[in-house]
């Protein structure tokens, strides 16, 4: 109980040491001072929106507290321990997790950090458990790769100890009844479900946006003392033996005689039994949503009125399309056909080249490509004489080789594309760059692209 009392106080000391500090401006903030200068309008863009939601798994050790080991020993008489689980971010800083985990405790009387060797008791239990747990991370992810993190939570566990003595193998201690259970005087069998309380922390490392390390602790205080089979006294071994030999044997297996005084101590039932495991995990992102946000942007026009036309194609700038490069009517100032609500990336008196945009580490084609598309393929069968050359690009998140291998895919499927319109394969050229030729070095989601350039021969 005190490890937990000090764990409280040492999660509510973070938060408020947090609170504090969301309070004064990061270091080299500049000032701000108001200004009557007109703001500049807003311009709704695409940006990244991590999900909320991520898997978890994790591996490492789990260690036992209880009647068996010295009140003083930590880390002793280790075992395995694993764990998987999702977390949900509920706000900024704050998740709220969900885990099962499945580990393997111990304790030994005669092994290093034994309570009492002479009494020779043990057990092996192994625990399967389910736990809801709120997680606050000190420090905002999205602006540091590394954080300390705290959590809090309740759950329920199962556990079944047994224990090897003589020949036989091992033996389940709950079924023997080591402490009398089931006999007339005596308690009845123990449950083997029980309820745990989580307190632990660790530390978060991103490694990008969808993987993350962590290095946890977790300690769980329990509802049982029955987690070592070694909760009270030493019951009468006549009634013992008139049941079953072999319980006294497991009751007390030390040298000497078996301990005859009924008020005789086995074990501490005022003091609950509990577990704590220390593992190296995993969270993975499942998926990345896009949406829109509005940042501002300042934008400088030159001034134009009904009279400009910079190309001198015939068309003022008002209604030209691409008004630096000379076109026709017909294409709306354009030198080929001008394809409205498209991303045109560039124009030559000679090409057009349109964008289309994937999700991150995808290449399926979104619904807000496919008008774009069916645009390129209209002008393809209007005109034999044109050709496209399409390029693949990805974000620098990933090795160069994942990367180039996602461009070529994007730029593939995009051929593919214009393939089941039946546009020859003769017309249609592809190459790939990956990260190599990125468009914008802040905005990472306008590098995962596919370039369309249309061209006259």
């Amino acid at each position: 109980m005190k490890l937990i009392r000090l764990g409280i106080l040492f999660l509510v000391m973070l938060i408020s040491f947090n609170s504090i500090a969301q309070q004064l401006p990061p270091s080299g903030t500049p000032s701000v001072a108001k200004t009557d200068k007109k703001q500049p309008k807003k311009k709704p863009v695409k940006t990244d929106n991590p999900s909320k939601l991520s898997i978890t798994g994790g591996i490492g050790i789990a260690n036992y507290v209880g009647d068996l080991m010295k009140g003083n020993t930590a880390f002793q008489q280790s075992s395995y321990s694993s764990s998987v689980g999702l977390s949900y971010s509920i706000i900024n800083h704050l998740n709220a997790r969900f885990d099962i985990g499945f580990h393997n405790v111990q304790g030994y009387d005669s092994k290093t950090g034994g309570a009492h060797p002479g009494r020779n008791l043990s057990f092996r239990s192994t625990i399967l458990e389910f736990s809801l747990a709120a997680e606050y991370t000190l420090l905002n992810m999205d602006k540091y790769k590394f954080s300390p993190y705290v959590f809090v939570g309740i759950g329920a566990f199962r556990f079944n100890p047994r224990a090897y003595y003589g020949a036989g193998g091992t033996h389940p201690l709950r079924e023997l009844g080591t402490e009398g259970q089931g006999l007339a005087g005596y308690p009845g069998l123990y449950s083997t479900m029980a309820v745990e309380y989580p307190l632990g922390f660790g530390f978060k490392y991103k490694i990008n946006n969808k993987i993350m390390l962590l290095g946890e602790f977790n300690f769980r205080g329990t509802g049982t003392d029955y987690l070592d089979d070694v909760s009270t006294y030493y019951p009468d071994k006549a009634k013992l033996d008139a049941r079953n030999p072999t319980t006294s044997k497991f009751t007390y297996r030390g040298e000497g005689a078996y301990p005859k005084n009924p008020t005789l101590k086995r074990g501490d039932a005022a003091n609950k039994d509990a577990y704590y495991t220390t593992q190296l995990k995993v969270a993975y992102k499942l998926q990345t949503n896009k949406t829109k946000k509005t940042v501002k942007k300042e934008v400088t026009l030159p001034v134009k009125n009904n009279e400009t036309d910079t190309d001198a194609d015939g068309i003022t700038d008002a209604f030209d399309k691409c008004p630096d490069v000379k076109g026709s009517k017909e294409n709306s100032g354009c030198p080929l056909p001008f394809i409205e609500g498209g991303d045109l990336a560039a124009v030559s008196p000679d090409s057009m080249t349109y964008r289309i945009y994937f999700d991150l580490d995808r290449s399926l084609l979104l619904s807000d490509a496919f008008k774009t598309l069916q645009g390129i393929v209209a002008i393809l069968k209007a005109d034999n004489s044109l050709v496209v050359n399409i390029t693949g690009h990805s974000d620098n998140i990933g090795t160069n080789a994942v990367n180039m291998q996602l461009s070529a895919e994007r730029a593939n499927i995009t051929r593919d594309y214009l393939l089941s319109y039946n546009i020859p394969a003769d017309k249609i050229k592809t190459s790939h760059y990956g990260e190599t030729m990125p468009v914008d070095n802040t905005q990472q989601w306008r590098n995962r692209r596919v370039e369309i350039t249309i061209i006259k021969k």
